[in-house]
């Protein structure tokens, strides 16, 4: 298995010690040929702002503290946040906006912000 993985392309070897072998092989047959780009953000500023929309339609004005810990939740900064408030007083011409809340990515998130802590310690 090592001189399999060691006969990949780099990419395919990160993503094979990663994930595993098979995922490599299926990410491969998906995308190859592709330029695949990571955005820097997990959770995308449009679900965020949608997030907050449905916060300020409850007729509830976020606090400076409540709009820390969803910056942090989010992992957007407060600046953003608070540009995407105002965004939203800008557009009002949606209505109603109906989304769960990412329960598993923002724990996952807090997880990596908890071990990157710990290892700067």
């Amino acid at each position: 298995m090592t001189k399999e993985l060691s006969s990949l392309n780099e990419v395919y070897q990160t993503i094979a010690k990663v994930t595993s072998l098979d995922d490599a092989l299926r990410l491969y047959q998906e995308f190859k040929g592709l330029t695949i780009t990571f955005p820097t953000k997990l959770i995308s500023a449009d679900y965020v702002k949608q997030y907050l929309k449905k916060e300020t339609q409850k007729g509830h004005q976020l606090s400076s503290r409540e709009l820390q810990q969803l910056a942090r939740k989010f992992d957007y900064s407060e600046r953003q946040m608070r540009r995407f408030l105002r965004d939203i007083r800008q557009d009002s011409t949606s209505n109603r906006v109906e989304e769960e809340e990412l329960v598993y990515i923002t724990k996952w998130l807090e997880e990596r912000r908890s071990e990157e802590g710990e290892e700067n310690d």
